[in-house]
């Protein structure tokens, strides 16, 4: 009896939803006209939604150009429909987002709208002056549940303890035309991509680190794989580093491996100063590999801006990807319909339309795109077990910078 006590209590504990907690505090820094401190994934459905639906609307922010479509056309519509609240969306240049949203509160104003897409570099800056509400949203959002801890706790450095959850996730990548390079003899590793840079000379299409973000992915990601050593590879999570320390670092002789491989790629390859150029010129045949954004290729294969032989893959050292995120400010006007937006944007099947739809990666752990999507979308995305175990984090952008600029002035300009 008092083993079947004990694991009934057990399984009790295992399945029962706590009441959130403030992050970093003893107290909410935000009162929405609810009790915050009863609230659970297990009732979040049963408190939120009647009140959402009495509020009847919310604001809904987005800083990107790109996404403008997806929550136009299919995200927004489909929240609608559920709920019946209607949804303002707004989009913005980001950085005066984040200012009028802090000079509202500073002002004592309501928050300029309900629930907020930012990127991930906003963070630290919104975190600091205290606009974001404290708030475990992976652990209060019942769709937070699927997220990756890690990812939904920890973003660029800095650990937030859940109040910004991930909704897009984006990687860099290598894209290749199979009518050119078939997949099995593809080169999968650093040094084989330079030897077949080397055997096809500018037939590798490479972005620029100061003219694309795949540039300075593929410069991270082969820092991550040549630079060695623990006292070295500690720059690329010093999350506090200086600018006269990355400058220090971007010169010092543990960045020597990685200045001695472009030397000798650079003279091979075709240099471009954007995303679009690199994957132009693969899709008109003057390329037959390059540096890509699995997102970008994704949406140039599906628009047939390159053709449907090309397919992406992670090198197997790893690439570095990141991401944006979703958060809930202090002083919303409609609190319980932005909260359910934000628990609403992160659900399987939503997640799954911005996949299918922008090539979007997701933090959830449940999604394997080869179970629901169609061949041919499979086709254009990363393959699922390269992403799951070739995927790592990009450096501070600070440290990205320096090594960029040095990249610039020491290897541009001989």
């Amino acid at each position: 009896m008092k083993a079947l006590f004990s694991a009934s209590i057990a399984i009790l504990m295992a399945t029962t939803a706590f009441a959130a907690e403030p992050v970093g505090s003893d107290q909410f820094n935000t009162d929405p006209g609810f009790d915050l401190g009863t609230l659970t994934s297990d009732n979040f459905y049963d408190v939120i939604v009647p009140l959402a639906k009495k509020e009847g609307t919310l604001t809904f922010y987005d800083f990107t150009d790109s996404f403008g479509p997806l929550f136009n056309d299919r995200l927004i519509p489909a929240f609608e429909a559920e709920y019946g609240i209607t949804v303002e969306y707004i989009r913005g240049e980001g950085a005066a987002a984040n200012q009028q949203l802090i000079a509202a509160r500073k002002s004592g104003a309501a928050a300029p709208a309900d629930a907020y897409f930012v990127s991930s570099g906003s963070l630290p800056l919104l975190t600091s002056e205290g606009v974001i509400a404290n708030l475990p949203l992976h652990e209060l959002l019942p769709n937070g549940a699927a997220l990756n801890a890690d990812i939904a706790t920890r973003t660029g450095g800095v650990d937030h303890g859940g109040v910004f959850v991930p909704f897009h996730r984006n990687q860099t990548d290598i894209i290749f035309d199979t009518r050119v390079v078939d997949e099995a003899s593809v080169p999968t590793t650093f040094d084989a991509l330079l030897d077949w840079a080397k055997a096809n000379p500018g037939k590798f299409i490479v972005t620029s680190p100061t003219g694309g973000g795949s540039g300075s992915g593929f410069m991270q990601s082969l820092a991550f794989a040549k630079v060695s050593g623990d006292e070295c590879r500690a720059a690329f999570t010093n999350w506090t580093i200086t600018e006269a320390e990355a400058v220090a670092f971007a010169a010092s002789a543990c960045m020597t491996p990685v200045w001695d491989y472009y030397a000798e790629l650079l003279p091979v390859v075709e240099l471009t100063n954007g995303n679009a150029d690199t994957l132009n010129l693969i899709a008109n045949g003057a390329g037959a590999i390059g540096t890509a954004w699995e997102d970008m290729a994704y949406d140039f294969i599906g628009r047939g801006l390159l053709p449907p032989t090309v397919r992406q893959q992670l090198i197997e050292e790893g690439q570095v990807g990141g991401g944006d995120g979703l958060f809930f400010p202090v002083g919303a006007s409609h609190p319980a319909s932005g909260l359910l937006m934000l628990d609403f944007l992160i659900s399987k099947d939503i997640q799954l339309t911005k996949l299918s739809v922008n090539g979007s990666r997701s933090a959830r752990t449940d999604i394997d795109p080869a179970q629901t999507f169609t061949p041919e979308q499979v086709a254009r995305l990363i393959p699922t077990d390269q992403y799951a175990e070739r995927a790592i984090i990009g450096m501070p952008s600070l440290l990205v910078t320096q090594l960029s600029a040095h990249f610039t002035a020491n290897l541009l300009r001989k």
